[in-house]
């Protein structure tokens, strides 16, 4: 088993906010980043990071359906913890995106950076760690 960072997948297009987000998780975490939801689906499939931050109002293919289509996957799409971070502040939109499957859902001018590292912290430790095989 190696020590290897764990991979956070951020699907953000305000790069102000990306450039926040990566100078806080550098060192920490590998982090990946999408400006969209079709990208954001890509680099799932490629690197299974173990928490995806997920903005809302997304080019191409919106936040909604980025999470929804994560539910529907067969692999650890179904579970990997997915953090709605949106200025979508409105009690259906928070409705909907917990109903398609968000574990977490935080308003961008409510929360720091460091509220949005503290959640993200609380979720992987209260994740399952896989245990290694006996011989």
């Amino acid at each position: 088993m190696t020590d290897a960072p764990k991979s956070i997948l951020v699907v953000e297009d305000d790069p102000i906010l990306k450039n926040l987000l990566g100078h806080t998780l550098a060192g920490k975490y590998e982090t990946l980043y999408a400006s969209d939801g079709a990208e954001a689906l890509k680099l799932f499939e490629e690197h299974k990071p173990v928490l995806i931050l997920l903005d809302l109002m997304l080019p191409t293919m919106n936040g909604f359906e980025v999470v929804e289509t994560l539910r529907k996957r067969e692999d650890e799409g179904k579970t990997v913890p997915v953090i709605v971070v949106s200025n979508l502040g409105q009690i259906g939109d928070k409705e909907k995106a917990k109903t398609l499957g968000a574990t977490e859902y935080l308003v961008k001018a409510e929360v720091s950076v460091e509220e949005i590292v503290a959640k993200m912290e609380s979720l992987l430790a209260a994740a399952p760690t896989p245990v290694a095989p006996t011989m």
